[in-house]
C-alpha cells in the first residue's frame, strides 16, 4: 500500500505542471464563454473580483480544484532540493515554499466564513498573483546559484532549466508592464499564465525522479 501511494505520488508530480495550466486556461476560458457585455469592458483583474460576486460557486470550485495541484507541485519541488542539494539550508528552503501558499488558504478560509466583501477576494487574487511570481524569482536566484555551484549538486548542472526560468521571468515582467498601459486582456491572460508555464521546468527533474524512485522498489523487491 505504501509503495502504490509512493509511486503515484512519483508520477504524478511530472503530470500536475501540465494539469494546473490546463485548469487555469479552462478556467479563464469559460470565464470569457458567460462573459457579458459589461464585463468585456473591465480589466483583466477586474474580472476576476467582479466574476467572485456574479458566480461564488465556480470561483470556489476553481480554486479547491486548482490550490491541491499547486500545493502537490510545491511539496514536490522542495522535497527534491532538499534531496539533490546541500549547500541551502532547508529551513530556508522550507520559509520559500510555504509562503507561496498563504494567499490560497487565506482565500479559501475567507470564502467560507464570508460572502460579501469583495475587497478581499480582489487582495488574495494579487495576493496569489504576487507570492507565485516572487516564489519564481527567488527560486530563479536558487537555481542560478546551483549551477554555478554545479560540482556539489550533479542533478542541477544542465543549463537549460536555468535559461527556461529565466525567461519566463522576463516575460513576466516585460508583459506586466503591457498590461499596466493597456488593460489588455490577452496580456493579462499572459501575464497569470507566465508563473504556470514556470513550473514546466519541474517536469524533467520530476520525472527523472520518478524512474529512479521506480527502479529503486524493483531492486528492493526483486
Amino acid at each position: 500500500m505504501a509503495k502504490t501511494a509512493a509511486s503515484i505520488w512519483n508520477w504524478s508530480l511530472p503530470v500536475l505542471p501540465f494539469t494546473v495550466i490546463i485548469t487555469l486556461i479552462v478556467a479563464f476560458f469559460t470565464d470569457r464563454l458567460i462573459d457579458n457585455h459589461s464585463m468585456s469592458r473591465k480589466s483583466f483583474f477586474e474580472i476576476l473580483v467582479v466574476r467572485v460576486s456574479a458566480s461564488r460557486v465556480y470561483f470556489f470550485f476553481g480554486i479547491c480544484l486548482f490550490l491541491p495541484q499547486v500545493l502537490a507541485i510545491i511539496i514536490g519541488r522542495f522535497q527534491f532540493l532538499l534531496k539533490t542539494q546541500s549547500m541551502i539550508n532547508r529551513t530556508v528552503l522550507f520559509i520559500i515554499h510555504i509562503f507561496i501558499l498563504v494567499p490560497f488558504v487565506y482565500l479559501l478560509v475567507y470564502m467560507i466564513i464570508s460572502n460579501n466583501h469583495p475587497n478581499i477576494y480582489q487582495m488574495s487574487i494579487y495576493g496569489i498573483f504576487e507570492s507565485i511570481s516572487l516564489y519564481c524569482l527567488v527560486h530563479t536566484i536558487l537555481i542560478f546559484y546551483l549551477y554555478i555551484r554545479r560540482s556539489n549538486a550533479s542533478q542541477h548542472a544542465n543549463i537549460i532549466w536555468p535559461i527556461w526560468f529565466l525567461i519566463c521571468i522576463i516575460s513576466l515582467i516585460v508583459f506586466y508592464v503591457i498590461w499596466t498601459r493597456s488593460h489588455n486582456y490577452v496580456s493579462g491572460f499572459i501575464v497569470i499564465l507566465c508563473p504556470f508555464l514556470y513550473l514546466l521546468g519541474f517536469v524533467h527533474q520530476f520525472w527523472l525522479q520518478a524512474r529512479a524512485k521506480q527502479r529503486y522498489f524493483a531492486v528492493v523487491t526483486a
